[in-house]
């Protein structure tokens, strides 16, 4: 299957591939609700756009969200107006984007390295939990992502060697739809890239024409994509004039240097991230990441964009997962070279054996862990410290024994892949099998595990949310950050004050809306609200409160 002389099926596997990628990624993504914060940040923006009539300027509770450019949550309202308003079509631009990625990277591999380690980059990034469980998300990472590694990759093909100036413009364009989809970091990361690798390359040959070569290139790969980005953000200046692009920037300035609440985390925090979730890509990955040996191109730019991603966003005092998760490529890539060596010299080596199952073993501890707290939760709880965890985890969820299945299943098909990875005349089937048990388990845990794990998180106020549709009331959450009620309450366009943004709490709690008003409060905030003769508690959410504006008293006072 993996000999770089088979082409029986070369003219068809990307289709293939493509088919494979719909049916992986597509099932279950209406299964669980959009989590807080990001993937209903970006359905609400998709949402409002459609209701509104604006795409051109990104919209949150109806006022200018400057934090993301457009592009992502075009595809997310073109996906709503086919599939309707609903966590299908907020998650399928990704599930399209895996089925897109994985025949590209197939193709990209074959026409670097041959077709072996094209097959062993889809295989890996699919069979990978971090990687394939973001195409299951509604996030923005895996387009920007893949638009990354398209726009750096181009230096390594031959157009770039001969100095073509196409490469340079076709490259930039990636980079400026990346910028689109995410922001100007895409432009970081990429030209970062280029001069890095501009740089070693004047250490090794001592020959600054090279360099000047590449510096030119750099440049019009520069101006291509802050022409492609102009599409939207000079269409913006030129209608609205400089004020949103400004707040953009100091957002973007903030990003990187102030943690975000709730989202701070130490500087290794991204290199264990990527070391456990890119399991078991990380572990054929590991030994390539620090070979310096390599004089391909292409492995030289996969590694810089490795290293410089996880510097870049462990120096940024904001932690989020998938920050880093551009690392995935390269990461994958990188494993797929290695594991390439792996099968052709019919080694695996010591080291390499026992990572793979403590890996394995750690992953099977974690799927049976979920279900084994779940199952036995009531004698857990006197355990849990936190007040607000404890009412959250008494919310009614129902556990039934099966879910150990997905642990033990994973176990089982891992142990057995691993094994045959031990032997000679296995070794190809142990990486499929490896791969499959990642692909199987993460099938499965959206439907089953994901729900069960939202019912104590935020499935209580969703369901809350959600009845009060169609209702003219405001309602916020208060002490607390949150897009939830946003998108499940379906808020319509404000007719009171539209041109202000949110009025704080005491200025709705002193009657400044006619609407009925209703506050969501965590634990700690809400023990403050209920000294507040001005609202009245009316529902108890497993570690949320529902308050309501009372009228009698802001009569009084007006």
């Amino acid at each position: 299957m993996l000999d770089d002389q088979s082409r029986t099926y070369d003219r068809f596997l990307p289709a293939m591939l493509f088919i494979f990628g719909l049916l992986i990624f597509s099932p279950f993504l209406g299964s669980v609700h959009l989590f807080d914060w990001d993937e209903i940040n970006f359905a609400e923006a998709a949402r409002e756009m459609i209701l509104t009539g604006d795409y051109l300027r990104v919209h949150i509770d109806y006022q200018p969200f400057w934090e993301k450019p457009p592009l992502f949550l075009w595809m997310q309202a073109f996906s709503m107006h086919i599939f309707g308003i609903n966590e299908f079509a907020a998650r399928f631009p990704n599930a399209l984007c895996g089925a897109i990625t994985l025949p590209i990277l197939f193709l990209l591999g074959k026409h670097l390295q041959g077709r072996t380690i094209g097959l062993l980059w889809s295989m890996l990034y699919a069979g990978s939990f971090l990687p394939h469980f973001y195409f299951k998300s509604g996030i923005i990472d895996p387009w920007f992502n893949l638009l990354i590694i398209l726009g750096v990759l181009m230096p390594a093909f031959p157009a770039f060697r001969q100095r073509n100036i196409v490469s340079a413009l076709v490259s930039g364009a990636c980079i400026g739809l990346a910028i689109l989809t995410k922001g100007p970091v895409a432009l970081i990361i990429s030209g970062g890239t280029f001069f890095i690798l501009a740089a070693i390359d004047i250490a090794k040959t001592k020959e600054i024409s090279g360099f000047y070569q590449r510096i030119k290139w750099l440049a019009v790969m520069t101006c291509s994509s802050i022409i492609m980005a102009s599409l939207w953000f000079g269409l913006e200046i030129a209608q609205h004039g400089t004020w949103f692009m400004e707040e953009f920037i100091r957002y973007q300035i903030r990003l990187f240097s102030t943690g975000d609440a709730g989202h701070s985390g130490p500087f290794y925090y991204h290199a264990i991230i990527l070391l456990i979730g890119c399991f078991p890509a990380s572990a054929f990955a590991l030994k390539k990441l620090f070979d310096r040996s390599s004089a391909s191109l292409d492995i030289r730019l996969m590694m810089i964009v490795f290293w410089l991603t996880l510097i870049l966003f462990s120096i940024v005092k904001t932690k989020i997962i998938h920050y880093s998760s551009l690392c995935y490529l390269p990461l994958t890539y990188l494993g797929a070279v290695g594991l390439r060596q792996i099968l052709a010299t019919q080694h695996i080596r010591r080291a390499l054996n026992i990572g793979l199952l403590c890996g394995i073993i750690f992953w099977t501890m974690v799927l049976l862990a979920v279900p084994l707290i779940g199952l036995n939760l009531q004698s857990i709880l006197p355990l849990v410290k936190d007040e607000f965890a404890r009412m959250n985890l008494s919310a009614p969820v129902y556990w039934s024994g099966f879910e150990l299945g997905i642990g033990m299943i994973y176990c089982i098909i891992g142990i057995i892949g691993w094994s045959f990875l031990r032997k000679q005349t296995m070794m190809e089937k142990g990486v499929l099998l490896l791969t499959c048990s990642t692909i199987i388990t993460l099938l499965t845990f959206l439907p089953i595990i994901a729900p069960k794990i939202e019912g104590y998180t935020q499935a209580s106020p969703i369901a809350f949310y959600q009845g009060m549709q169609g209702k003219d009331v405001l309602l916020y959450p208060s002490g607390f950050k949150s897009y939830a009620h946003l998108f499940y309450s379906g808020k319509l366009p404000p007719k009171e004050f539209p041109e202000y943004a949110r009025l704080s709490d005491e200025e709705l709690m002193n009657g400044a809306s006619k609407k009925p008003v209703f506050f969501v409060a965590k634990i700690k905030r809400a023990q403050e609200l209920l000294l507040d003769p001005r609202v009245k508690p009316i529902h108890e959410l497993h570690g949320f409160t529902v308050f309501q504006v009372q009228s009698q008293h802001v009569s009084k006072q007006r």
